[in-house]
């Protein structure tokens, strides 16, 4: 892809913008909105109202990213709520949490919704891992450092853009999404 794509990325987080870009190969729009986060386990329901609330905004198509880690050792929290984990406890935190608890499993889950104000599209992305100490690898950001996929020696972070961007949740989900779309 190389035109620029007839939605706009809600976020104000850089990284996910530039990564989103990478993976889309394409020039991707975005526009920093603070929405409201509700307070939920369930990632879609955190993804369909940010999704209305930056329609409501913005009248234009858009791309709202719901990010979840997902602890076994908790049943699955904190999921949507990682990022007040992550002010909270940073990386290391939450991986001396799952680790401490006897069982660093971890699912890490992206959820990128289309909304145009009628259609809906909803492209997902899992990776299985588990979370790792020390933290490892100077690429990628908040959870990257800890979070070792199923199957790999490296971390995120340790993986580098290109084969994050290849194999990581979020990759996943937005190959997903531009297939439906």
């Amino acid at each position: 892809m190389t035109d620029a794509l007839p939605f706009l990325l809600v976020t104000g987080n850089r990284h996910k913008l530039a990564e989103a870009r990478r993976i889309l190969g394409a020039e991707l729009e975005a526009a920093e909105v603070d929405l409201p986060e509700i307070q939920s386990l369930d990632p879609r329901e955190v993804l369909e109202a940010k999704a209305m609330e930056a329609w409501s905004r913005l009248r234009k198509p858009v791309v709202v990213e719901e990010t979840s880690l997902e602890l076994s050792a908790l049943g699955g929290f904190p999921g949507p709520l990682v990022k007040w984990m992550l002010e909270s406890a940073g990386a290391q935190g939450i991986a001396r949490c799952a680790i401490a608890l006897g069982d660093p499993r971890a699912t890490a889950r992206c959820l990128v919704l289309f909304f145009d104000g009628s259609r809906r599209v909803i492209g997902e992305g899992i990776n299985e891992g588990s979370l790792v100490l020390p933290e490892r690898g100077e690429a990628g950001f908040g959870w990257d450092p800890v979070f070792l996929p199923a199957g790999s020696a490296k971390t995120y972070a340790e993986l580098g853009v290109a084969a994050k961007d290849a194999e990581g949740h979020r990759g996943r989900a937005w190959r997903d999404l531009m297939k439906q779309l």
